[in-house]
């Protein structure tokens, strides 16, 4: 072991860019082929393991560096589970069905996205958890647009995008925080250099969600199948209001700070209580329901023909084997960045992309390019702003601009790029939840890529910059 530990080196750039190419090869492959996702990532894991024996790690070092990452990734599994137990709970409850039967007759389908998206970001700046927002009130309007015939994949970005604003302008934001302790400056002065990009982003987000609207989004929405799907919730479960109860619970337990498993198991066990005596489900079929998903036949007791398509995918959700794929694509990821950070590619590849860089615009298209590679490769947003800032911090000193600068630039890819990249665990859970793929609702996810292009626009006026000018006055 001594003499392992001994001739341990950096992979290099060949073998760092191999561990690279292969992933997007792979990837790229399996889309083409239609194969999933994960034994891809299994493939490009083992070959970051043939690149680290070779720079002088062992088998045991490398599943070691695994299993550590693992450890952290644990949590995570469990919330996606929960997220399943939560949603068949929901819908076994009434509270889901209930929701969407008083809505759909209040809300213009044509202002259904943008709403998804101002909803969830005024949530999400107020707790501070973009899992948490996406997984209470982002269930509830995906839910109605739904049973409204609006696009999925768009209130899906939208949603998604909601969800994240609380990343960067939330001073209960945990990102935003750990951000502002690496830049040395109070988390609000932090939150003042981000909103230069991110406020501007929010107004665009808006336009686009509201033309988006009027402009074919809600072409599917039709008043008479509105009515249809008020009449098939009424005539199966009780609209009662009291039904709504479960979901105000988890509502109070988020914005208390309680832990989000806690939050939804909780509220998940009083759903099957309140299914059971509003509409006389059986309590063993909503247990079974927590593990297998609502399935209408097996709970009701009724034949689903007769129903419509968009009630029938309404209840027919939720459980954890519905969430077992996305478990599983998280852990192959975390195995595939735990190998990654263990033999330092990454390091190699931003260090060999980026190392000569010293303009401001070109800095800072780096740090956000580091930033993106980062969280793509590990998995980590959190190493994502290490790596990026560690790399850059003396060339942003060099150009005449403060850490600030730099961790901002960092962020405005790190926390937000996560949903952008399908194989991260935040993808996976935001996929799970909307019941869209990644991929399809990324060019209405506005706001998680378009944080990262107006940084770059504003560095090329250097509004906002140490070095540049703070709303048009010289710094």
């Amino acid at each position: 072991m001594e003499n392992n530990t001994k001739n341990i080196k950096k992979p290099n750039p060949l073998e760092a860019f191999s561990t690279v190419v292969v992933l997007m090869v792979l990837i790229v492959i399996a889309i083409q082929k239609g194969v999933n996702t994960i034994p891809m990532l299994i493939v490009a894991t083992m070959w970051c393991m043939v690149i680290g024996w070779r720079c002088g790690h062992s088998y045991n070092q490398l599943m070691d560096a695994v299993m550590e990452r693992l450890g952290g990734l644990m949590e995570v599994v469990l919330i996606i589970f929960s997220i399943g137990i939560f949603i068949a709970a929901m819908v076994f409850s009434g509270t889901i069905p209930a929701i969407i039967y008083y809505m759909v007759s209040v809300i213009n389908p044509n202002f259904m996205i943008v709403l998804s998206f101002l909803v969830t970001g005024i949530v999400a700046v107020l707790i501070g958890t973009s899992w948490g927002t996406a997984g209470t009130v982002g269930i509830v309007m995906l839910s109605i647009a739904s049973s409204m015939g609006v696009s999925m994949p768009m209130v899906a970005g939208a949603v998604i995008s909601g969800a994240h604003v609380g990343q960067l302008l939330s001073p209960m934001s945990d990102t935003t925080n750990v951000a502002a302790n690496l830049a040395q400056t109070p988390t609000m002065n932090l939150i003042k250099r981000i909103s230069y990009y991110s406020i501007p982003v929010v107004i665009f987000a808006v336009a686009i969600y509201t033309v988006l609207g009027f402009a074919g989004g809600a072409s599917g929405a039709d008043v008479e199948e509105a009515l249809l799907i008020r009449q098939e919730i009424k005539s199966v479960f009780n609209v009662n209001p009291l039904v709504i109860l479960p979901m105000v619970l988890v509502f109070v337990m988020t914005f208390k700070k309680q832990p989000i498993i806690k939050s939804m198991l909780i509220s998940a066990m009083v759903a099957i209580i309140f299914g059971t005596v509003f509409n006389g489900f059986s309590i063993w079929k909503g247990l079974d329901a927590l593990f297998n998903g609502f399935d209408f036949q097996v709970v009701t007791g009724l034949e689903p023909e007769g129903y419509s398509d968009i009630f029938m995918t309404l209840v027919n959700r939720g459980g954890v084997m519905g969430m077992i794929s996305s478990a599983l694509l998280a852990i192959a990821a975390t195995c595939y960045g735990g190998v990654m950070i263990k033999i330092g590619a990454v390091n190699v590849v931003a260090e060999v992309l980026f190392g000569r860089v010293k303009s401001r615009i070109g800095l800072v298209f780096s740090a956000i390019a580091v930033a993106g590679i980062v969280v793509a490769l590990t998995t980590s947003a959190y190493l994502a702003i290490l790596i990026a800032s560690d790399l850059f911090k003396e060339k942003f000193h060099d150009a005449g601009m403060d850490d600030t600068d730099l961790i901002s630039s960092c962020i405005s890819a790190s926390s937000q790029f996560v949903v952008c990249v399908p194989w991260v665990d935040t993808a996976i859970y935001m996929a799970s939840i909307s019941g869209v793929a990644t991929m399809v609702s990324l060019p209405f996810n506005i706001f998680c890529w378009g944080n990262a292009v107006m940084a770059i626009i504003l560095s090329m006026v250097g509004i906002g910059f140490a070095n540049g000018r703070r709303f048009g006055k010289s710094a």
